[in-house]
Parts: C-alpha cells; structure tokens; sequence
C-alpha cells in the first residue's frame, strides 16, 4: 500500500457566523494530482491556503513523516515542502530569467550552481528564448510558466495552483499541462483547482468537489 506523503485532517474555518470548511480530510500522495472543483465562495482557495500554512484553520491536524500533529505544531516543518501560486502569476519586474533565480537566492548555491540551475530550468520549461526578456511583458500564459518554473526549480514535495489555466487560449494550456505532467512526473503532488473538470486531460488521479464545506 503506498503511504500518503502528507494528511491533512479535520479541517475546519470559520469566519465570524459563516462556517467555509467542516472536517476536511485531505491525502496527498507523490506523483498523484488532485483536482478539486466548487461553486465560486465554496472554500477552494481558502483550503489551498491551510494547506500551504498561509491561513490558520479553526481546527485541524496533519500527518507527515509519521507523525500526526496539531496544524499550528506541524506546519513549519511542513510549510517549506508546499509551494502556492495564485490565479494571477506575481512576477518581479524583472527578467524571465531573474524571476526564475529568485528562491534561489535563499539556498547555498555558488554562482556558478545557481546559474547552471536556472539555465536548467529555462530549458526544461523551453523558456530559454525569452529568458532576457521582461516577464511582466509576456503573455498571460507564458507568465504562468514563468511562475510554474520558479517554483519547480526550488524542488517543492507539494505545488498548489489555484485556478492555474483562467483565462489562457488552448496553446498556452497544452504548454502550461505539459509542464505540470513533466513535474508529477517527476514525483511532485499537485492540487489543482478549477471550475472546468475537462480542462486538464491525463493530468488528474483524484477528483473531489467542495460543497456546503465538505469534500464530496
């Protein structure tokens, strides 16, 4: 039986009289992608958002390196394995190829790793062409894998991405599917929310819909 490689249990948030999540369970496993679908306010972002240690639950646990937690004890061990990008791609203004060192400069790379990591990294998106070019000047789909590249290249056990294909035309979302089948690939879990259940052919193992503040 393959072991999750984190679990997040009993999720609930409240926000004043409104009650967004009630006892969500949430498995993530290596190499598997989530889909999670839901009417507009039904929680989607916010649950991401506990995932990723970027929002505090009312109430909830966490299951990692075999043991279970509370959610405020767990998520710092947790929180630097987990990277969340938003619907809208936050780029420096920069170039491609700024944007895509950036994380790194928190790691001990020398110049010469950091720079070989992101010569990698432009390749393996096929971002090498417009490395020099300013990203904010890009378009909306090409910034996304700007974003996707960021975060691939810091190497995170678990991705995020909320609403990662709003807006793009069919070309910019084969190019952007074909990088996050290349990261699970590779062994990264993937959540991904959508309102369009068709919008990633061959990408998704596990479909769940947020309704009333459950996972159905």
């Amino acid at each position: 039986m393959i072991e999750p490689l984190i679990v997040f249990r009993g999720i609930k948030k409240n926000y004043a009289n409104a009650t967004i999540l009630r006892n969500v369970d949430i498995a993530l496993y290596h190499g598997k992608c989530i889909l999670l679908s839901g009417n507009n306010g039904s929680g989607k972002t916010t649950l991401l958002k506990i995932i990723a240690g970027l929002e505090t639950p009312s109430c909830a646990e966490i299951e990692f390196s075999g043991k279970s937690l509370s959610w405020k004890k767990a998520i710092q061990g947790v929180r630097k394995e987990i990277i969340y990008l938003h619907q809208h791609p936050y780029l420096l203004s920069g170039t491609v190829e700024s944007n895509v060192s950036y994380g790194l400069r928190f790691t001990h790379l020398n110049r010469k790793q950091l720079r070989d990591s992101v010569k990698e990294a432009l390749n393996w998106a096929g971002l090498a062409d417009v490395a020099k070019h300013k990203a904010k000047t890009l378009s909306g789909g090409v910034q996304q894998r700007v974003a996707f590249t960021r975060a691939w290249i810091l190497k995170p056990k678990v991705l995020l991405l909320d609403e990662p294909m709003a807006n793009m035309d069919l070309e910019s979302r084969e190019k952007a599917c074909d990088l996050l089948k290349r990261m699970k690939s590779e062994g990264m879990s993937i959540v991904i929310t959508s309102h369009d259940t068709n919008i990633i052919d061959g990408l998704i193992d596990s479909h769940f819909s947020l309704s009333d503040g459950k996972l159905d």
